[in-house]
This record gives C-alpha cells, sequence and structure tokens, in this order.
C-alpha cells in the first residue's frame, strides 16, 4: 500500500511540476503569466504537501491525501 501511495505522490508531483516551470519560465522572459500569484503559491504549497506525505501519520490512507486547488484541474487538461 505504501509503495503504491508513493507512486501517486511521485506521478501527481510530476504532473504538476510543468505549471511550476511554466510559470517560473513566463516570470523569466517577462512574459504573461498563466497563473495568478495566488494560484502559484497555491501550488507550491501543495506540492509542499505531496512532499511530506509520506512523513505524515495518516500515510498511507489514499483518503487523507493532500487535496490540489481545484483550479489545477483546469489547467492540466
Amino acid at each position: 500500500m505504501a509503495l503504491a501511495e508513493r507512486a501517486w505522490r511521485d506521478g501527481v508531483l510530476t504532473s504538476a511540476a510543468w505549471l511550476r516551470d511554466r510559470h517560473r519560465d513566463q516570470l523569466e522572459i517577462g512574459a504573461p503569466t498563466t497563473l495568478t500569484a495566488e494560484q502559484f503559491e497555491g501550488l507550491l504549497v501543495f506540492m509542499q504537501a505531496l512532499r511530506n506525505w509520506p512523513q505524515s501519520p495518516d500515510f498511507p490512507d489514499s483518503n487523507r491525501r493532500p487535496v490540489a486547488p481545484s483550479w489545477i484541474i483546469e489547467q492540466t487538461e
């Protein structure tokens, strides 16, 4: 069960990383950003929660996984 949860976590982190990287790239080149500052902060907080997930006392209960901000689904479709 723990291996499956780590695999889930790793997959979600990989999926979220491109959003983080795109935002940073847009800032670097002075382009308009797709994410607002608040969304970017929420993304970083979510990614940190994912990194911390295996150390949580609730790990590996899949019902207690970190919850992504709702707007992330729109960005990843």
